[in-house]
């Protein structure tokens, strides 16, 4: 069968009775499949693993027992991905099982196992979907040869050129991000220039890299988006060969995508920089970005920098948002909580955002909720969006918590919507969850959103972390007061 790994299409679409008997051949076509896309056998066996957990929790949990309920499986071909889809209209909590070990079923131990990556949709009384992914198999940075290591610095009258990355440039990005990450960058992606190729051409990330006169790559800056009509991206992935480090690469290559991506007709850029130094901060902030906030203990001390090691690399690392804007401001109806209003209107002032701000009244919220989640297992983390509030919203919220936590998930980003009145007055209630302020993010996907966070019994120490500005300054001192307030473990 000739595939192209560039398009994207449903190869197979299942609706299936929920009874067990027929989850055989649901898995037979699971396997089939995968072989036919490239996977070897001990990976194909994984998947169906995956599957068959996700298919078993819609025919245990999913519909009561005098239901006659059916699940829906597809399979599609994405850029670089396999994608099994499992989805069904039962209800998608038991919220009778909130303290019992039952929970266990939503299968995170196979997601981490078995998937390079897992994303779910929670529709209260309209259903769920789960969507299992899995890298196609290409051949990875180890077979291409990108073990050079040269450090030496280059001649300072070298020419460094800037262009829009190609898919063909993806095998010259791994060996950069090798220099710079050895193996340790988190996003595998990076280290598949197939995969990574796939993403360009469709899309998906748009890039700007920096050539040497040999032709090499040594900078690269992308924007990336989770569909192919988002018109806000974030700016990712900047690194910078040591060899052409002090050369200001940065802010040319951030310039060069700005322009790219207003072209494109996005409204403005997100990004995160790091807190173990001002380097990262300094250059965004002389760019015109604008911090809106912080993640406390983002990441997993994992991703070491070549011979760029500090006394803090034990700890999981804070990062800096930023959000800068490249279109046209849109005004917008906001409804901010009242104990945050005042620092919430200092991050839309400093970042130059015009709004509306709405009284926050008690409004009714809707039958049923409406929750993303996508889990990130090789960073211990979580990223939840709200997109619409239900009548069992704080219980279906405190269940996806205590599960995450059962599973080890350390770090939990939780993002609301503030173009609804009823975040005005919800996020109180949320907030003794043990979740906390962690910022704005403008323009977030439909609309500005505020960013909570909630660490799982996770050591922060406020000392550790490098903030550049002064309002940056006083923004880091708001987030460490909240955490300091709801913080489960004193």
């Amino acid at each position: 069968m000739n595939i192209n790994p560039q398009d994207e299409e449903v190869l197979l679409y299942l609706d299936v009775k929920a009874q067990k008997e027929f989850l055989p051949t649901v898995l037979k076509v699971v396997k089939d499949v995968s072989l036919i896309l490239g996977f070897d056998k001990k990976t194909t066996r994984g998947l169906v693993l995956a599957t068959e957990e996700a298919c078993s929790n819609v025919i245990e949990h999913a519909y009561g027992p005098d239901e006659e309920g059916r699940y829906q499986v597809e399979i599609k071909r994405k850029p670089g991905k396999m994608v099994v889809k499992v989805k069904d209209q039962g209800i998608p909590f038991n919220l009778g099982l909130l303290n019992q070990d039952e929970m266990q079923q939503i299968g995170f131990r196979l997601m981490k196992a078995y998937s390079d990556d897992v994303k779910s949709k929670y529709r209260g009384k309209n259903g769920k979907e789960v969507k299992i992914i899995k890298y196609v198999p290409v051949e990875s940075v180890d077979k291409t040869g990108l073990n050079d290591t040269r450090e030496e610095v280059a001649p300072s009258s070298e020419e460094v050129t800037l262009r829009i990355m190609k898919p063909s440039d993806a095998v010259d990005l791994a060996r950069c991000i090798y220099r710079v990450y050895g193996y340790t960058y988190p996003h595998e992606a990076v280290y598949y220039p197939e995969l990574f190729a796939s993403l360009v051409e469709s899309g998906l990330v748009t890039s700007c890299i920096a050539l040497n006169q040999a032709g090499e790559v040594v900078g690269h800056l992308g924007v990336f988006i989770d569909e192919a009509e988002d018109r806000v991206g974030e700016s990712a992935l900047a690194v910078v060969d040591p060899r052409y480090r002090g050369r200001g690469l940065f802010p040319r290559m951030k310039k060069m995508m700005m322009a790219e991506v207003k072209a494109r007709g996005f409204k403005g850029l997100y990004s995160r920089a790091v807190t173990v130094h001002e380097a990262s901060q300094r250059a965004n902030v002389k760019m015109g970005a604008a911090e809106t906030g912080f993640i406390l203990a983002h990441s997993p001390p994992t991703a070491i920098f070549k011979k760029m090691t500090t006394k803090k690399d034990h700890l999981r690392r804070t990062v800096a948002l930023f959000y800068i804007g490249v279109g046209l401001d849109e005004i917008q109806e906001v409804y901010l909580p009242l104990q945050h209003a005042e620092i919430l209107k200092k991050i839309y002032k400093h970042a130059g955002l015009n709004r509306v701000y709405k009284k926050v009244v008690k409004e009714r919220v809707y039958t049923d909720s409406l929750i993303h989640i996508h889990v990130i297992p090789e960073t211990s983390s979580a990223f939840l969006r709200v997109e619409r509030y239900g009548e069992s919203f704080l219980k279906e919220l405190a269940l996806k918590v205590q599960d995450l936590c059962q599973h080890k998930i350390e770090l939990i980003v939780l993002d609301l919507p503030l173009t609804d009145p009823v975040t005005g007055w919800m996020c109180a209630e949320i907030e003794k969850m043990g979740f906390f302020f962690s910022g704005l993010m403008p323009e977030y996907l439909k609309g500005d959103a505020l960013r909570l966070e909630y660490l799982n019994n996770v050591p922060f120490y406020p000392d550790t972390v490098d903030v550049y500005s002064d309002f940056g300054k006083e923004l880091f001192c708001y987030v460490v007061g909240e955490w300091q307030t709801h913080q489960k473990f004193l």
